[in-house]
């Protein structure tokens, strides 16, 4: 039988792997494969050591895919895909606590607190031009009102959150349905259009 811990993490490992498919290389199936085993690991400090090891080689070879300086790599796909992770990951961990109450909601509300201040940063980015080359001003306000209103909706999950019953988790992973679907328009929008 799966436990609800290991079963989120085969769901995210799944969704991870799925990626692997859009640029078939042997260093991504070297760092899926350490991903995998990292998750069946009982020795704490050896699963923490493959996925970091996983995540070094991911991250080399979208950087060096990109051929861009660090500085643009990291705050035009960085920023943007980091934001919806953590707003994917509140989601998946509010279900988490559905399923299982005994967990903490601290994780959760850490989470909230990332995502509602990310969007607030990537706006003035928008704004003067470091994140897009040379996008009309209809887009830009298109792209900052959705991080405006990522930011907004995930303030109202960390509000949730601290609410004591079971339904502040409830209305903290809806919550986070909503600014999912936001983060991945505004992200979406300002990757497409860079």
């Amino acid at each position: 039988m799966i436990k609800p811990r290991q079963g989120f993490s085969i769901l995210f490992l799944s969704l991870i792997c799925s990626t692997g498919l859009i640029n078939f290389d042997i260093f991504i199936i070297v760092s899926l494969l350490l991903l995998i085993i990292s998750i069946f690991m009982k020795n704490k400090i050896i699963e923490i050591f493959l996925f970091f090891v996983s995540f070094l080689i991911l991250n080399s070879i979208l950087i060096n895919s990109f051929e861009t300086e660090i500085l643009t790599y990291i705050l035009k796909y960085i920023l943007p895909i980091s934001l919806i992770s953590g707003v994917f990951s509140l989601m998946m961990i509010g279900h988490w606590f559905l399923v299982d109450p005994t967990i903490s909601k601290e994780g959760m509300k850490k989470i909230a607190i990332v995502t509602s201040v990310q969007p607030l940063l990537i706006i003035p980015l928008v704004y003067f031009n470091y994140l897009t080359d040379d996008i009309s001003y209809i887009y830009k306000l298109v792209i900052m009102f959705l991080y405006l209103s990522t930011a907004i909706l995930s303030f109202a999950s960390y509000k949730s959150l601290n609410e004591k019953s079971y339904t502040g988790v409830m209305a903290a992973t809806g919550l986070s349905y909503l600014s999912l679907i936001v983060s991945i328009g505004a992200s979406g929008t300002l990757l497409l259009l860079s």
